[in-house]
């Protein structure tokens, strides 16, 4: 399955898999169709029209191309963190925390996106570094009942001090969940959006090194004649030059686990092509990715 949508989202797609699944089977009847509850609009309609977001940018007509065209070339690659690694990451963070107050254990996707933001900090020398990073997760509110929604937050996050030199755990707090509320800049895109009377193409993903947590994504609740996926992907296609992150869910254990039985995470990183050499050198410096680790075209 494959979709063009700005704020269209792994979650509701998978939602929807899922639940074609279950009309496969009979599990599930038709019916009515739900049509999703709009954004929560601002009093004033105007205050998001004056605000340019922070996570998108107009780009050259497209066309019927559907991707945007970069000033360079991009490439992608993937890689599996086990549960142990993950495990020392986020106690090597906590443990190098300035305080006592921030010693708690850093959730899996803000530790390793931490680590990417500055090894990609390092690979750009500094003088490029990301400062402005956006980070998509799934909204707390989400709707799993077969309606369609753009259900994903879409957070801008600035850091105000030098991304090479930060602490870990600084950085891992301003990638958290409860850092970002109050953030969400979707209503800032539709009026972006809205102002041509949506015939401008926009990209969002690349815009500024953009983190996606499909962590919580419902990736492997299809069953089709008794059979779940042994493995599921998803990727983005047309990323803008700052790159993009995705944190996926491994493949769970065997057929009956589910979702928080996952010891594995997937990390696909898109970036110009002459940086990911370094990357992955900044990368296994970091113990991120090891000598062995089997990486995934």
């Amino acid at each position: 399955m494959s979709w063009a949508h700005l704020l269209g989202d792994a979650f509701s797609a998978s939602d929807f898999i899922t639940s074609w699944g279950q009309f496969m089977a009979k599990l599930k009847n038709h019916g009515p169709f739900k049509f999703p509850k709009p954004l929560e609009k601002p009093a004033d309609p105007t205050q998001y029209a004056k605000e340019e977001p922070l996570s998108a940018k107009q780009v050259n007509p497209v066309g019927d191309l559907w991707v945007t065209a970069n000033n360079c070339k991009m490439e992608t690659f993937s890689f599996c963190l086990t549960k142990p690694q993950l495990s020392n990451l986020q106690a090597k963070i906590s443990s190098g925390a300035e305080d006592r107050r921030s010693r708690l254990i850093s959730p899996p996707f803000e530790s390793v996106c931490a680590v990417i933001w500055q090894c990609i900090a390092k690979v750009r020398q500094g003088l490029f570094e990301p400062q402005i990073v956006t980070v998509c997760r799934k909204n707390p509110k989400h709707d799993k009942n077969g309606v369609p929604s753009n259900s994903q937050i879409i957070s801008a996050v600035k850091a105000d001090f030098s991304v090479m030199g930060a602490d870990l755990k600084k950085l891992a707090m301003l990638l958290s969940e409860s850092n970002n509320q109050g953030m969400d800049e979707r209503n800032k895109i539709e009026a972006a959006l809205e102002k041509d009377d949506g015939v401008s193409d926009y990209i969002m993903y690349g815009t500024n090194l953009t983190f996606v947590n499909l962590e919580d994504a419902s990736l492997y609740e299809l069953e089709l004649k008794g059979q779940k996926p042994k493995f599921v992907y998803y990727s983005i296609h047309g990323v803008g030059d700052e790159g993009a992150v995705l944190f996926l869910p491994g493949p769970p254990k065997d057929s009956d686990s589910t979702e928080n039985n996952v010891e594995e995470r997937l990390i696909s990183i898109t970036l110009p092509e002459d940086q990911v050499l370094k990357l992955k050198i900044e990368l296994k410096k970091s113990g991120l990715l090891v000598e062995n680790d089997h990486e995934l075209e």
